[in-house]
């Protein structure tokens, strides 16, 4: 729903920063419906394709069109736009080519909570599943968040358009929550204690989230 709202304002206003936003948000789709054929049984495509989207590319994404919205200098926003797009292109031909091992998939009745927990099985440990997720998240949370915040601080000291800063306070806190289950499930690779928490955390996180983002949407276009 958020995503066709989005996405139907980009059609009227023609706008870079909506059109990222609702692609960043039709990310979230992807993912969750490769996690409903996943329930079904095993499939590669699937399985890769909700590793891309799910845990490299959505932050990035909504990130670059926090950007385009706060950035006026020419070319600068653009330019980090073709090297997400980039990065886009190189992670989604890493992910396909990548060896999985398909005998690792036992999720039990429980595909949220085995692909939360066990996809590391199953995608096989490399420098570019270390480095690259972080580096993705990491810079996408920020654009997104400290994007809202710093759009929100802004009005609030002009005194101008309230509705901008409460939506934008809302903006920052729903980019934050998908990025704190991402952070403990990134966590638990290295410390098996927090699986349990992560798994819990993640899909509570997101939902709530995008949420969150979507009310802060309605509030920033009164």
């Amino acid at each position: 729903m958020l995503a066709g709202e989005v996405l139907w304002r980009w059609w009227h206003k023609r706008s870079a920063h909506l059109l990222l936003w609702g692609a960043g948000l039709l990310l979230y789709v992807l993912a969750g419906v490769c996690e409903v054929i996943l329930s079904f049984g095993w499939s590669a495509l699937a399985f890769r394709l909700w590793y891309w989207s799910g845990a490299l590319m959505i932050p990035p994404i909504l990130g670059q069109g926090t950007m385009h919205l706060l950035v006026r200098r020419k070319g600068v926003a653009i330019g980090f736009t073709l090297a997400v797009v980039f990065a886009a292109y190189a992670s989604l031909a890493w992910v396909l080519s990548v060896q999985l091992d398909a005998a690792q998939f036992r999720p039990d009745g429980d595909i949220a909570r085995f692909l939360t927990e066990s996809y590391r099985a199953i995608l096989p440990a490399s420098p570019i599943r270390k480095v690259l997720p972080p580096i993705l998240n990491g810079y996408g949370t920020l654009l997104l968040a400290g994007g809202a915040v710093y759009s929100a601080a802004l009005f609030l000291r002009k005194q101008v358009l309230p509705n901008r800063v409460v939506g934008n306070v809302f903006i920052a806190v729903g980019g934050l929550l998908p990025a704190l289950g991402g952070t403990l499930v990134k966590l638990a690779e290295d410390y098996s204690a927090l699986s349990g928490l992560g798994a819990a955390v993640k899909y509570v996180a997101i939902l709530l989230g995008v949420l969150v983002m979507w009310v802060g949407f309605r509030w920033s276009a009164r």
